[in-house]
């Protein structure tokens, strides 16, 4: 095999998953990462002082002057990765650090978590330090260990499989996984325990494999056991799984039980020299040596719970398996789609364990990853109960066991159907960190100018002007997101958040809100000289009954967070009416009594109609049910007269409206409009019978449409009588 040949597939894996990476880095805000603030911080502590960081009581911390004391809470952690990382960081400027630490006090003083995922406000103003170049320094390394931890997956695959497509599959899969890729491009820990236990447990599969052990292998697995024990508290966990390979190998007669004492030994004594010292410090200071009842005093379920029910604990766990962006009041989750994509891939997985091809999978090995799985969920499940850490992160420490059975059973489908589904699992993945994912998080633009497509506006709050607003689409679903550019101009030094909230022009009932800073800037920070686009998502809510058309009015606020008050405008109304067309697809139009085809001009016709009552008295009012289908757009606004004939064709009264709830810009081909008229009758009208004849006309020049209908002077002639009785 030529060396193309064997290197070429796993090269190309990892440059998608660079590719991914460095997209996802690029894409996050700084420090929006889960924890990223507070993985930084305890490296910079490092960095700055050359000293760790001590676990503090909640209350102190949050009494913090500086935030960078306030942030700081992740001192709990083992301190490896964060040696590694102030290394890196310890060459740049990091004076400015506190400036990217403003709250999101939407979050943290009222509590509005919904369509807020950014816990910071980023300011638009360029950087003065090099904070950010720190932060990518930081987050490149974790890149590396990614890459890294990849090459294990392939190696452990291949070596307890003998199949490189096993291999490659493996590989693929973990490459693909959102969530691999989002830790490996955040400044976190989890990557380098990650990468040290598929470490241990590829040597682990070695030794099953070799059956025998050197001095190289006692001092490899022993600096192995040690990073990871300096790691992370779960990385300790890797002994079960070294210890589990050791008594294996024992118990098949491949080692003496003097051998394997003898790794044992030799790791013990590299974990007390290495390790040991953190372990004593966590006793000295905090009374135990994993420091567990300090933790859980900062991290414990009495202050910090999110998901109330095991069903919420596990949904969440299984969902972010998969893909989790972001901080956990309000994470990032994939689409419905992709859990479906990821669900398949699993279906598979299981669906070809059932195949029989000769692709080899012993038992030793297979009870070892297992075995794996099994501590690393069990970690998880007795951390959970006085912690909230129920996150799919912390399963992937067990991810190389997880992918090597997933890419077992894909692999011996037939027809090359498991490759095809990895590289299918690829591109959503692709698609979701490279389209949905950068929707999330719509940072402020500076624009030279208004586009001419924009509808100018004029809504000033003292030297904060709104001056334009552009909707990326007119017509919008129960359900879907309606997407708009605002572009501001100015500041405010109250620092306002923008409320803006979609109200159904019929019922004037809300249809959707949200409460952001625009592009998760602080309003304060603006440049008074620049203009800037901020793009605004704002979600309609579902309906449980179909719900014929109507315009939403968007209507856009200023709040002040700290005073917790309304703002209003110096200039102004913020009222946008008629922003877009809510069009339900569930809704199949109105069919009343008597069937109709009155057709006028290119833009309305009549389908059905009836009249209620059809005998009444004087003063009665009598309602009119009319179904619209609209076929155009009109240039102006459009205005339905109604008018009422006696028996011999003299005009008697009329009564004249617009469509109510959707202006004539608003109007689309296909869309079926219900129109309801309540019509009173003149308490003059004299016994007989009466003919009700309808027209629309412009109201700029009152010049009817041509009707293609029983007419007369382009008004249809409705076939139904209307009877006066005295």
């Amino acid at each position: 095999m030529s060396w193309l040949a064997k290197y070429a597939p796993p090269l190309c894996i990892l440059l998608c998953f660079l590719g991914l990476a460095l997209h996802t880095a690029q894409v996050v805000p700084a420090f929006e990462n889960s924890d990223e603030a507070e993985h930084f911080l305890y490296a910079n502590t490092i960095a700055e002082r050359g000293v760790l960081p001590r676990i503090l009581p909640r209350d102190a911390l949050n009494d913090a002057d500086s935030a960078l004391e306030r942030w700081n809470n992740h001192a709990h952690h083992p301190p490896l990765y964060y040696l590694s990382a102030a290394l890196f960081i310890n060459g740049f400027d990091r004076s400015d650090l506190a400036t990217y630490l403003r709250t999101n006090d939407l979050i943290f003083t009222r509590g509005v978590t919904a369509n807020n995922p950014n816990k910071w406000l980023h300011s638009p103003q360029p950087p003065l330090g090099q904070i950010l170049l720190a932060l990518k320094v930081a987050r490149w390394f974790n890149i590396a260990l990614g890459l890294l931890t990849l090459s294990l997956i392939y190696k452990m695959a291949h070596i307890v499989t003998h199949n490189r497509n096993v291999a490659l599959l493996a590989m693929g899969f973990s490459a693909a996984i959102p969530t691999f890729i989002s830790i490996h491009s955040s400044v976190s820990n989890d990557p380098l325990v990650v990468m040290l236990f598929s470490a241990g447990m590829l040597w682990s599969v070695r030794l099953l494999r070799r059956r025998r052990l050197n001095w190289q292998d006692d001092n490899l697995i022993s600096l192995i056991l040690a990073g990871a024990a300096l790691s992370k508290l779960t990385g300790a966990a890797l002994w079960a799984v070294v210890l589990m390979a050791l008594a294996i190998a024992v118990l098949n007669k491949w080692l003496t039980f003097g051998r394997a004492l003898r790794t044992v030994s030799i790791a013990l004594l590299m974990f007390a020299v290495l390790a040991g010292w953190w372990y004593l410090r966590n006793w000295q200071l905090y009374g135990d040596p994993l420091a567990l009842d300090a933790t859980a005093a900062m991290w414990g379920r009495d202050f910090d719970v999110v998901a109330t029910s095991l069903t919420g604990e596990l949904q969440r766990l299984a969902l972010s398996f998969w893909m989790m962006v972001g901080y956990k009041h309000e994470p990032i989750f994939a689409p419905d789609w992709f859990y479906t994509v990821s669900a398949a891939i699993v279906g598979l997985a299981i669906l070809g364990a059932f195949f029989r091809r000769r692709i080899y999978l012993g038992k030793w090995d297979a009870g070892l990853l297992i075995t794996t799985m099994v501590i690393v969920i069990a970690l998880v499940a007795i951390g959970t109960v006085n912690v909230d850490i129920s996150y799919g992160r912390l399963l992937m420490p067990a991810i190389a066991a997880i992918s090597i059975f997933i890419a077992w059973g894909l692999a011996r489908l037939p027809f090359l159907s498991g490759t095809l589904a990895i590289l299918a699992f690829f591109i959503s993945s692709a698609i979701v960190l490279a389209i949905d994912l950068p929707s999330h998080y719509r940072t402020l633009l500076v624009v030279e100018s208004v586009p001419a497509t924009a509808t100018p506006t004029d809504w000033q709050l003292d030297a904060l002007t709104m001056i334009g607003i552009e909707l990326h689409s007119q017509t919008i679903q129960p359900g879907e997101t309606l997407t708009f550019d605002l572009y501001l101009h100015g500041n405010s030094l109250v620092n306002p958040a923008l409320s803006a909230t979609l109200v159904d022009s019929l019922s004037n009932a809300v249809m959707g809100q949200i409460d952001v800073f625009p592009g998760m800037a602080p309003t304060d920070s603006l440049d008074g000289d620049l203009i800037y686009r901020a793009t605004m998502n704002v979600p309609v809510e579902e309906s449980d009954e179909p719900l014929p058309p109507r315009a939403l009015m968007l209507q856009l606020h200023w709040y002040d967070v700290d005073n917790a008050e309304w703002l209003d405008f110096t200039i102004g109304n913020g009222i946008l009416e008629g922003a877009a067309l809510l069009v339900d697809p569930r809704y199949e139009g109105p069919k009343f009594d008597q069937e109709a085809s009155a057709q006028f001009g290119d833009l309305i016709s009549l389908t059905s109609f009836d009249v209620n009552p059809t005998h009444a008295n004087p003063d009665d009012t009598i309602t009119l049910n009319l179904a619209w289908e609209m076929q155009g757009q009109p240039e102006k606004d459009m205005v339905l007269t109604v008018q009422l004939y006696d028996a011999d064709g003299q005009f008697v009264t009329q009564w004249d409206g617009a469509l109510a709830g959707i202006p004539y810009w608003l109007w689309q081909d296909g869309i079926h409009v219900p129109d309801s008229r309540q019509l009173p009758l003149p308490d003059d009208l004299t016994l007989g019978e009466y003919q009700i004849r309808l027209g629309w006309y412009d109201l700029d020049t009152v010049s009817r449409l041509p009707v293609d209908w029983p007419q007369r002077d382009n008004l249809a002639i409705l076939p139904t009588t209307l009877t006066i009785d005295r």
